[in-house]
């Protein structure tokens, strides 16, 4: 009784309102901006010419992403869900994709099993609120191994080569559309001529999103936070997800006063070539692109 197209700019103002209603956050600047990362893998399911959820997949070369699955709650158990989910799988692995990921909510972990998704580690999610008055702490100086500067467009290549060796994959064009929307908020830093860390960060509704953020050690991931953080205004809430298997940036976080507020499950599906170094990643771009 469903039937799947891809979305269209018409589309994008029923996603960004079925997101909201989740509670995930995302302003519809960001559900546009993956609509434009890959126009052919945005997937939306009507029941008799009605929109009733959709889906989001994107190619990093031979890796792939899939997020943004949601099926409007009337309508939920009867199949939707599986249908644009085999639409997204089908779309990445005729692309050449050989490796698919997500991050699975608890209640969507055995939908995603079903469709042969393993679970690989868990992803946790953080919170903190802060204000111009009580920033995170300053780091020490001599602390921090590199100079903290901000991302200028003639870096985002170089960028992307270090977050290559962490993510493993390209994700030039996901970078460049980050810094476009928000340069204010991407730092890099670099120590005797080479990238030792990365941070981005975007405005969602209610908050900042905290991520990619790709460091060597703790104490360069620290210092680009805090870059960070004194370039927002005002009083904000920082958020971020961050693989659990990272111990160094569980303690870093939890050090500055974030708060644990739950996880997600990340999974995949296929060949495991394009592996994560999550010893690296202190912030995931988000739970919808990796």
């Amino acid at each position: 009784m469903f039937s799947i197209r891809l979305w269209t700019e018409r589309d994008i103002d029923y996603v960004a309102e079925s997101v909201r209603l989740e509670g995930w956050g995302h302003t519809r600047r960001d559900v546009e901006r993956c609509w434009l990362y890959e126009p052919k893998g945005c997937f939306m399911a009507e029941a008799q010419g009605r929109r009733v959820g959709h889906a989001f997949s994107i190619r990093y070369g031979r890796a792939g992403w899939i997020g943004l699955l949601i099926v409007d709650p009337e309508e939920r158990g009867r199949g939707a869900g599986t249908m644009l989910m085999q639409s997204a799988i089908s779309y990445l692995q005729e692309s050449g994709t050989e490796t698919i990921r997500l991050e699975a909510v608890e209640r969507a972990v055995q939908l995603y099993g079903r469709l042969g998704f393993k679970e690989e580690f868990d992803s946790l999610r953080f919170k903190k609120k802060v204000d111009q008055k009580s920033k995170l702490r300053h780091v020490e100086k001599g602390e921090a191994r590199g100079r903290t500067r901000r991302v200028q467009k003639g870096d985002l290549e170089t960028v992307a080569g270090f977050d290559r060796r962490h993510f493993g994959a390209s994700r030039l064009r996901v970078l460049r559309g980050l810094h476009e929307d928000y340069p204010r908020l991407c730092f890099v830093s670099e120590g005797r001529s080479r990238l030792l860390g990365y941070i981005m960060a975007r405005k969602t509704r209610e908050a900042h999103w905290i991520g990619p953020w790709i460091s060597g050690d703790s104490e360069t991931a620290e210092s680009l936070l805090h870059g960070c953080v004194e370039a927002m205004e005002g009083e904000t809430e920082l958020r971020l997800g961050m693989p659990a298997p990272n111990g160094d940036g569980v303690s870093l976080v939890r050090k500055l006063g974030f708060e644990l507020t739950g996880k997600s499950v990340r999974m995949v599906l296929g060949k495991r070539h394009h592996s994560v170094n999550t010893a690296g990643v202190y912030g995931i771009g988000g739970p919808e692109k990796g």
